[in-house]
């Protein structure tokens, strides 16, 4: 992928090749610290995800 993209949080304008990208909330991101924060702010939205795919009744 070639060109120029903009990180999810801090909006800076990063390489294709450089960034880091999130498929499920379709969010580019310049490095893993800017994920972490964005992450820290969608909290819940994470959770939930990750009960629905991960937690199951056992009994």
């Amino acid at each position: 992928m070639n060109g120029k993209i903009s990180c999810g949080l801090c909006l800076s304008s990063i390489d294709c090749d450089d960034a880091l990208f999130d498929e499920q909330a379709e969010v580019y991101f310049c490095d893993l610290g800017c994920f972490e924060d964005w992450a820290d702010d969608h909290f819940e939205d994470i959770l939930t995800q990750y009960k629905e795919l991960h937690l199951y009744p056992v009994g």
